[in-house]
């Protein structure tokens, strides 16, 4: 053998062995696209990918084809927010220090995924599904381009819609991803919030399956297709990094717990995990070897040649060195849901293999491989394991702070999306129930929040007593008090109850805001402006807000426009406010001024998904008809109709712009639209008052007659027709 080829024949042999082991690495490049696809609430054992058979996921079978498949892949907490934090961080929970949904916010000296790639040439955009993902929170933090908007509640709706569907969130992004060229290298980041209940996937996926958590996934593989599909059409696909994963898993009362976040059961912490290097190479492969959330971010900055920041706490590996096996590491998880919001223990685990140590004031082991369900605690067969594990978990078990400034605009929309409660205060080392014992009272707590979802007042009232008094402490319950007794007219039983629940959590910011909202609805101005005065400090934007209101009911025009505007510049959301100035210009004869206000609202609007806000363009119809712009006017009102189709104000307003020009039969046309959009007493009564405000007395007394004929004991109608039927027999 010729020397040169001896001395090249060891070289080659480890380049072979390096190749069939997994070590063959695609070479690491700053131009190569990153797409990062999260499905919110994933188990991995409801993929076909995983084993299941229970729902067709032919796009996300089509990309695990061409990826690298982890089959134990494992989440470090389950909840939205501090499992997206540690995905784009790289740390653990206590490492990047947001422990909860809720009061937290990911301090800006701790490096981003997003950050490092945009400092290494990257375009960065990111779309996502659900308001506890938010800007506010600091988890955009080196985005060029997020998109959040996400419907929000509005000032009368405690349960309203708070995350978008999959397919919204993609449109969203269409437009930057489409923007994007072959040349410069982009990181895109896509959050679809499908599988989080409600289970309500839209047509077929909904009818197609009686799992509709099923009809979720099934769902939300639609959109990741139509995802691939414009990145192939692009050219981009094949040159890319994919990888795709969930944050958590769901409960799905394997271990009585619906949802997630009380528990850290296999179910609630295991995870799909796909990543498709460029050209698809290893496309196929399966990982046994355990694997953790934090992995994927030393992974993408190894294949992207972007150097990792310097910090003790990453603690991560690439999830490529584990594709000839690798080390079985522990792999830690936690959460405070129970404690933060209930008063009851915070869970830890470890992963070590397939041994699964839960520390809780009850404490669990449990073997993943003979009994994945973890239907059989071997903490007696098993002490050796337990004493070996509970040491090994104490390093990783970091005192977590409660949440704080917790506005409650957030809290109402968690709420919704089932995370509700409130931030109960407990010390260190206290003994407190583990969450095994007290599971039946949160999903009372829910049934509470559904009854009234429902329209069951009086069911969720009893509810909400019962659960009070045997935890005054849980301030949601206090806030979900006010709610009923709000929504049942009884606004002065509505503070009582908030005043009441201050009593018991005098720093709850939701019922500091439910005082001064209810007090100042019922005239009540020194209650609402202590209440919002306190409250300043917490969160300023809502309260400058209120203030500017009560300020305005005080007849002092200058201090609430100061408030207004102080609150436009410290509010998420600054519509409200200037929505306040544009009806405080109109009402001093400033049109201009006015509508210049209505404008800014209007490009904010613009923005959300979907782009509406009630009110707005009843608002710019009305300084619109005032300047004479007629047919500017018209539009506005059929705009503000076909978003709100159930709202008097629009239908009587534009009946008097038709009226005005003479166009009856349209009016008359759209009397009719409004009570069949809109049937009830209230519908018959405004449009008996318009009719009279155009001049028609005898269609006012028709219209109330009628409406007391579907409803012979409203008040307003038969006061109505009464005073119209005197005025015609005169």
């Amino acid at each position: 053998m010729p020397r040169r080829l001896k001395l090249a024949l060891p070289a080659l042999l480890v380049l072979l062995a390096l190749a069939g082991c997994g070590r063959f690495a695609p070479q690491p490049s700053n131009k190569t696209p990153v797409i990062l696809i999260s499905i919110d609430t994933l188990r991995s054992d409801h993929l076909p990918a995983y084993g299941y058979k229970g729902v067709e996921t032919p796009n996300i079978d089509a990309l695990r084809a061409d990826s690298i498949l982890y089959e134990h892949a494992y989440s470090h907490v389950p909840l939205t927010l501090p499992s997206h934090c540690s995905i784009l961080t790289g740390l653990l929970p206590a490492d990047h220090g947001v422990r909860d949904n809720v009061g937290y916010r990911l301090a800006s000296n701790v490096p981003t995924l997003q950050e490092l790639l945009k400092k290494n040439g990257y375009a960065t955009g990111g779309a996502v599904s659900a308001f506890v993902l938010r800007r506010e929170t600091g988890i955009a933090r080196g985005f060029d381009f997020y998109d959040d908007e996400v419907e929000p509640l509005g000032p009368s709706k405690v349960i309203g819609r708070v995350q978008r569907q999959g397919g919204e969130t993609l449109q969203a992004s269409e437009k930057w991803l489409a923007a994007q060229s072959a040349k410069k290298p982009f990181f895109f980041f896509l959050h679809l919030y499908d599988p989080h209940t409600p289970y309500k996937a839209p047509e077929p996926f909904f009818s197609r399956y009686t799992n509709k958590y099923d009809g979720e996934i099934a769902y939300s593989d639609f959109v990741v297709g139509k995802l691939l599909e414009q990145l192939k059409a692009s050219g981009i696909y094949d040159r890319a990094l994919i990888v795709l994963l969930s944050d958590h898993g769901e409960g799905l009362n394997e271990h009585g717990e619906e949802e997630h976040g009380i528990f850290l059961y296999r179910e609630d912490l295991q995870i799909p995990l796909m990543v498709k290097l460029p050209h698809s190479q290893k496309g196929g492969a399966t990982v046994k070897t355990p694997v953790e959330l934090v992995d994927v971010f030393p992974t993408i900055l190894q294949q992207t040649a972007t150097p990792l920041p310097r910090n003790e706490h990453l603690t991560g590996e690439s999830l490529l060195a584990f594709l000839d096996g690798g080390k079985v590491r522990p792999i830690y998880a936690e959460t405070y849901y129970p404690r933060f919001h209930f008063g009851w223990s915070d869970l830890h685990s470890l992963i070590e293999g397939n041994d699964h140590f839960i520390r809780a004031p009850q404490p669990e082991i449990y073997d993943l491989a003979s009994d994945p369900g973890e239907t059989h605690n071997l903490l007696e067969q098993s002490r050796r394991t337990y004493v070996r594990m509970r040491a090994a978990i104490e390093p990783f078990v970091k005192a977590a702070a409660a949440p704080t400034n917790v506005d409650p605009e957030e809290a109402a929309k968690l709420a919704a999306l089932g995370y509700v409660g409130s931030t109960v205060e407990t010390h260190e080392g206290e003994n407190l129930p583990d969450p095994k014992t007290t599971i039946e009272v949160f999903r009372q707590i829910r049934l509470a929040y559904t009854q009234y979802r429902d329209g069951r007042e009086d069911e969720a009232m009893a509810l909400t007593n019962k659960l009070l008094a045997d935890n005054p402490q849980i301030t949601d319950l206090w806030d979900l008090k006010y709610q009923i007794y709000d929504k049942l007219g009884k606004k002065k039983e509505a503070v009582e109850s908030a005043k009441e629940g201050l009593h018991h959590v005098p720093t709850s910011i939701a019922l500091l805001f439910d005082v001064a909202g209810g007090a100042l609805s019922l005239g009540d101005l020194d209650t609402a402006q202590q209440h919002a005065e306190i409250a300043v400090k917490m969160e300023p934007g809502r309260a400058h807000e209120i203030l500017a209101r009560v300020w305005l009911a005080r007849g002092n025009r200058p201090k609430a426009e100061q408030e207004a505007k102080t609150a436009i510049s410290s509010m998420p959301d600054p519509t409200p406010a200037l929505l306040l100035l544009a009806g405080m210009a109109k009402d001093d004869g400033n049109l201009t001024g006015a509508l210049q206000y209505l404008d800014q609202a209007a490009e904010r609007v613009a923005k959300k998904r979907p782009p509406r806000e009630q009110e707005l363009h009843l608002d710019r119809g009305d300084i619109l008809a005032r300047l004479g712009r007629n047919a500017d006017a018209e539009r506005e009102f059929r705009a503000e109709i076909a978003d709100f189709p159930t709202d008097p104000r629009a239908y009587s307003s534009l009946m008097l712009l038709l009226a005005s020009e003479q166009r009856l039969q349209e009016a008359t046309n759209l009397v009719y639209e409004f009570v069949k959009a809109a049937p009830g007493a209230q519908t018959y009564a405004v449009v008996s008052d318009t009719l009279k405000a155009m001049g028609d007395s005898n269609g006012a007394l028709y219209w109330a007659v009628q409406g007391l004929q579907k409803y012979p004991s409203d008040p307003e109608l038969r006061r109505l027709a009464e005073r119209y039927a005197a005025r015609a027999s005169h």
